[in-house]
């Protein structure tokens, strides 16, 4: 948790050196702990990797937490004092974002960013179409291919438009956020000609199995965030 030799490579190469300093500036900051708040963060980091809290969202939480206990063991506050019970602050921090993690959002590798958009686009795209034919009695309205489109350039887009959204305060970022989501449009345009294909290999899909695939997209979705612990996203 706090061993200088743990240096456990973080998802996004850009924030290696940082996360790194966070890391070691808590080896530092641990040691300076009394035993009895020593105790309280093995214990919370036992909880929060019972919670599957990725390494590197610990490392930012740990910092704030480090210096807030040390800055207070002057006026004879204990960890336990001032966050809680173990148990409380962990579920807490399950949920909820600590002040440094608001200011320094950690991502996701691509794949897996792309992977929740496309599940959230397609899933959504997919059940609301399919629901909208079962309350307007239409045989069907969405063909194969289109739902496929769904999926992959839904996906695309929303991973495209977290990556690039701009950030106050850096320049260019409003640029790299037109010209990437221009790019999607226009790739979305030229792909859309798939939902021409003929018949025989581009079937329609029945109201009922795209509301399926939707409500299987969106429960995938939710699974595998958790699962993945995919940080990063739009949704």
């Amino acid at each position: 948790m706090f061993n200088k030799n743990n240096k456990e490579a973080p998802e996004q190469p850009d924030k290696a050196a940082e996360l790194l300093a966070k890391k070691e500036e808590n080896t530092k900051l641990y040691e300076q702990l009394t035993n009895k708040n020593r105790e309280y963060m093995v214990k919370l980091n036992r909880s929060l990797d019972d919670h599957g809290v990725p390494e590197e969202r610990k490392t930012i939480i740990y910092n704030d937490m480090l210096k807030n206990i040390i800055k207070q063991q002057s006026q004879h506050l204990t960890a336990r004092r001032i966050y809680g019970t173990v148990t409380d602050q962990a579920n807490y921090l399950t949920e909820n974002q600590t002040a440094g993690e608001q200011g320094e959002t950690v991502r996701s590798e691509t794949w897996k960013i792309y992977l929740d958009g496309a599940l959230t686009a397609g899933g959504a795209y997919t059940g609301i179409t399919g629901l909208i034919s079962l309350f307007t009695d239409q045989a069907a309205t969405m063909r194969l291919f289109m739902a496929f489109l769904a999926f992959a350039i839904g996906g695309l887009a929303l991973m495209v438009i977290a990556k690039y959204a701009p950030v106050p305060g850096q320049k260019g970022g409003f640029l790299k956020y037109i010209l990437a989501t221009s790019g999607v449009m226009i790739g979305f345009v030229l792909l859309m000609t798939l939902g021409a294909f003929p018949s025989s290999i581009n079937p329609m899909l029945s109201p009922t199995i795209s509301v399926i695939i939707g409500v299987a997209a969106i429960g995938a979705k939710i699974y595998l965030k958790r699962r993945l612990s995919i940080q990063g996203t739009l949704f």
